[in-house]
């Protein structure tokens, strides 16, 4: 029985030992896969760093104001209305933005964290882009703007999508649109059927985009000096990260552009599957 025992064993071993030297990859290949591996890590560890700094710096910016807004009246002997009248709006304005800049936080959290956070139904192309394109005609903020609408007639088709969170990423390009246009300028909106896809143009006559930036926009840890500045779009810079994110959750992509014929403008080609 020992014996036996011990050839079964010895058995095992010579199997275990066979099944070792002869792995689906080879060492070479399998040292080279971890490298790649290690190698997105380190990337993915780096990306996380730089975008925490970066956050913790734009918000210092609206803290610090309200900080200084709080020690100024505590210094005073007797607080008068036209002094609380001279913080408020300072007060009001960076509480704004500091409350943006965490809710645009908490969204790409839960749009990272959660794979189901979208609800999708069937949704008509064209009605969807004119109700949402007939909300800037009546904002103020666009008034001294040239809006232009352009929907194709092959775009009389229906896809899936969540409507509120498409309409966020796409306001979010407007808002951008908003930022870096002045009076005069034109935002356009237009769609077209290409293929299996649905390609949606928002484009502006206003600042161009850096060559140095146009490949970097959408990251979240990216810092430039147009896409990143608090107090020019009231935020941290989150929303067009936010936007990627949300049309890539429709299995679509987002990609910029520098008008080339012109000395300004630039576009935002949003493609989306047809189904």
């Amino acid at each position: 029985m020992e014996r036996g025992t011990g050839s079964c064993r010895q058995i095992i071993k010579m199997e275990n030992k066979k099944t070792f030297e002869t792995p689906d990859l080879s060492i070479k290949e399998l040292s080279h896969a971890l490298y790649e591996a290690n190698q997105a890590l380190s990337e993915t560890i780096r990306q996380r760093n730089e975008f925490f700094a970066n956050i913790s710096h734009d918000l210092r910016s609206p803290i610090t104001a309200i900080h200084n807004c709080i020690e100024y009246l505590q210094s005073l002997d007797r607080i008068t209305e036209d002094d609380i009248k001279d913080v408020l709006p300072l007060l009001s304005s960076r509480s704004a933005m500091l409350e943006h800049m965490i809710n645009d936080i908490f969204l790409l959290t839960k749009l990272d964290c959660s794979e189901d956070m979208l609800h999708f139904g069937k949704v008509p192309v064209d009605a969807f882009l004119e109700d949402f394109f007939f909300m800037y005609e009546v904002d103020e903020q666009y008034s001294d703007r040239e809006l232009l609408l352009d929907i194709s007639d092959n775009c009389d088709t229906v896809i899936s999508m969540d409507a509120p969170y498409m309409k966020r990423a796409l306001d979010n390009i407007m808002k951008n649109a908003l930022a870096h246009t002045s009076k005069g300028d034109t935002i356009s909106l237009s769609a077209h059927s290409i293929g299996s896809y649905i390609e949606i143009i928002i484009a502006n006559t206003g600042e161009k985009i850096s060559q140095k930036d146009l490949p970097h926009i959408f990251e979240r840890s990216y810092m430039s000096s147009d896409s990143r500045t608090p107090d020019k779009n009231h935020g941290a810079g989150l929303g067009l990260s936010i936007c990627k994110s949300i049309i890539e959750k429709h299995g679509g992509s987002i990609s910029a552009h520098s008008i080339e014929s012109s000395d300004r403008g630039c576009e935002f080609h949003i493609q989306l599957p047809r189904p």
